[in-house]
C-alpha cells in the first residue's frame, strides 16, 4: 500500500483514523512517501502488529516519475524494505537505503532545507546581478553553464525567474522547513546558516 498525501495530518488521517490498518490483508508493506515528521512514520508501526511501514519520501518531479528516475530515501527494517523495493522499482530509480524508519524522513528534511537554502541564494544571486546592471534573463541564461550551476539554479532558469520558481515550490518547501526546523529545535538545536537562505527563498515557514 503507497500512501502519497501533502501532510503528516492527511497521512495520520489516513492511516490512523480511517481504520486502513484493520482492514488492509495482513503483512503487507505501508509505504509512506509523504515528507513529514519522522515520529508519524514510527507512531504508525507502532499502531500495528499486523503489516510493516517503510517510510520513503521522493526527490524529483512529474518528469522523474514519467522516466522511473525519482529518487527515493528508504528507511525501515530490513524485511521492510526489501518488499518495499519491490514496489519501488516501477517508478524509483536511485533506492537510497537510510537506515531505521523515520530516516528517511529525517534525509528528505535535510534535502529540502539545503535546497530551500539554495533557492535563496539564487534569489540574492539575481539580487546582484540587478545591482550590477543585468537583467535577471540575462544571468539566468548564463548561470546554468558555469560553475555556479546546481539543481535550484537550473529550476529557476528553466521557470524564467525567481518568483515564478518559488511559486511553484513554495508550499512545500515551507511545510518541510517548517517540520525541520521544529525536530532541530526539539533537538536544542537551529538550522544555522541555512536559515536566513531559506527565509530569502521562502520567507517564514
Amino acid at each position: 500500500m503507497v500512501i502519497c498525501v501533502f501532510t503528516d495530518e492527511q497521512v495520520r488521517e489516513v492511516c490512523l483514523g480511517s481504520g486502513l490498518l484493520e482492514t488492509m490483508p495482513r503483512n503487507c508493506v505501508l509505504i509512506l512517501h509523504t515528507t513529514g515528521s519522522p515520529d508519524t512514520a514510527t507512531a504508525i508501526a507502532a499502531a500495528t502488529t499486523r503489516h510493516h511501514v517503510a517510510d520513503a519520501p521522493v526527490s524529483g518531479g512529474p518528469h522523474n516519475i514519467a522516466d522511473g528516475a525519482i529518487t527515493v530515501f528508504l528507511g525501515g527494517t530490513p524485511e521492510a524494505t526489501d518488499r518495499a523495493r519491490l514496489v519501488l522499482a516501477a517508478y524509483a530509480d536511485p533506492v537510497l537505503p537510510v537506515g531505521a524508519l523515520g530516516n528517511g524522513q529525517r534525509v528528505k528534511l535535510v534535502n529540502n532545507a539545503l535546497f530551500a537554502a539554495q533557492i535563496g541564494l539564487v534569489t540574492e544571486a539575481v539580487r546582484l546581478a540587478g545591482q550590477l546592471g543585468l537583467a535577471e534573463s540575462e544571468v539566468l541564461a548564463a548561470l546554468p553553464h558555469a560553475s555556479s550551476s546546481s539543481r535550484a539554479v537550473l529550476g529557476v532558469a528553466a521557470k524564467g525567474s525567481v518568483a515564478a520558481f518559488s511559486e511553484s515550490v513554495g508550499d512545500f518547501l515551507r511545510k518541510d522547513v517548517a517540520v525541520a526546523r521544529e525536530l532541530a529545535e526539539q533537538l536544542g538545536g537551529d538550522l544555522g546558516l541555512l536559515g536566513p537562505a531559506i527565509h530569502a527563498a521562502v520567507g517564514s515557514s
